[in-house]
């Protein structure tokens, strides 16, 4: 096989956009005669299993795999990849094989911060928090962070961690106070979790304020909290 030196990618032309292709056009055909109530926009992910999906995913890491992400990617492929990784919500595990090759992950990250798919939003905030690379992608998390999606929001402050502690406290503070979304106390707990990660002399503050709220969760992880740091 033919070997693009450069970056060590196989040269194989079309062949495995083409396999991506048809497999998504396939996944959709059984979608709408197995789960017609199934639209990509409520998609949620736990109904996908089975052989279908397999192939959908098998042909995903082969474009990952032998596709140089160097060369001009289709707005198509695009679509498609980001259709497949928004049916993988559960566990995540496309893109979190997706960060083993760093081009590729660099390439979708902007493609996510304005898709459709919330599914897909979250999953690059979340996964951000694993990319080493060099790329200014990292700063993406500040779209991700004010998206308006709470789940998304949440993923991208506890990634602000590892990439932008010296903004995380600031975040930190301010989700504990905005009180926008109706799934408050996850905000808080995520709060929290950012202020003992970074080592923030609030930490303490907002352990107490934890302990004036009638919040089961939030009262459990301040009290983990609490004792590793032993406050």
């Amino acid at each position: 096989m033919k070997i693009n030196n450069s970056v060590g990618y196989p040269v194989m032309p079309g062949r495995n956009r083409r396999m991506l292709h048809r497999a998504v056009k396939a996944f959709k055909r059984f979608q709408r005669r197995r789960y017609p109530h199934i639209t990509e926009e409520n998609d949620n992910g736990e109904w996908v299993f089975g052989g279908p999906f397999d192939r959908l995913c098998k042909a995903y890491m082969a474009v990952i795999e032998q596709y140089d992400p160097g060369t001009p990617v289709p707005e198509t492929l695009i679509r498609d990849m980001l259709y497949v990784i928004a049916r993988d919500s559960e566990c995540s595990h496309l893109l979190k094989a997706t960060l083993k090759y760093p081009q590729w992950f660099e390439k979708l990250c902007p493609y996510s911060v304005n898709t459709r798919y919330y599914n897909v939003r979250w999953q690059f905030a979340e996964q951000l928090g694993g990319y080493h690379g060099n790329s200014n992608i990292k700063h993406l998390l500040f779209c991700f962070i004010e998206s308006g999606d709470e789940y998304t929001e949440r993923m991208a402050l506890q990634s602000m961690c590892e990439h932008f502690p010296e903004r995380a406290e600031e975040y930190a503070v301010k989700f504990w106070d905005r009180n926008i979304y109706e799934q408050d106390e996850y905000q808080k707990i995520m709060a929290l979790y950012v202020l003992h990660r970074i080592k923030s002399p609030l930490l303490g503050i907002y352990i107490e304020k934890s302990y004036q709220m009638d919040y089961r969760y939030l009262k459990e992880w301040a009290d983990k909290y609490k004792n590793e740091a032993g406050l």
